[in-house]
């Protein structure tokens, strides 16, 4: 009898444990192949990136040298890649939309350039395809971002 109470729960246990298992491994999966994509995209254009982030669906890094800007989505590395020039940059800011004072509809950067607004998502609530993370925590790391491209926009 105890054989078979201690096989059932293993059994329990098994169906419960595998499917996250299997979810953390192919999603970190996606993240490292999207992130050397990425770096790989840097490379072949002469930029020298260091710490390389996803956040959300987006995969995003700066080369602090050349002050060049690399982001992409996630999910079209390739396809989505841009570079922005951080010297032709006049303004970057964390910028959420409210639906109300308890959820956003949307969060990234925004950046102010000389020809118009570039907006970099990092969370947007209507994306069915993106892999999305707590709104609040992507507009944290929005907040993180903006400290770290203020100083290369006034040393430009």
């Amino acid at each position: 009898m105890e054989f078979n109470t201690t096989l059932v729960g293993v059994i329990i246990l098994l169906l419960i444990f595998v499917p996250v298992g299997y979810l953390i491994l192919n999603t970190t999966g996606k993240d490292k192949k999207a992130k050397k994509t990425v770096s790989q995209l840097s490379q072949t254009k002469g930029i020298q990136i260091k710490n390389i982030e996803v956040i959300g669906n987006c995969v995003i890094a700066v080369d602090e040298t050349s002050k060049k800007l690399v982001y992409s989505s996630k999910t079209n590395p390739s396809g989505d890649f841009k570079i922005v020039d951080i010297t032709e940059v006049r303004e970057c800011r964390a910028k959420s939309i409210k639906q109300t004072d308890k959820t956003l509809d949307w969060v990234g950067l925004e950046l102010v350039e000389k020809s118009g607004r570039l907006e970099i998502p990092f969370y947007m609530e209507n994306d069915d395809e993106g892999y999305t993370k707590d709104p609040f925590a992507c507009l944290q790391d929005a907040k993180r971002w903006e400290g770290t491209l203020k100083p290369l926009l006034r040393a430009s």
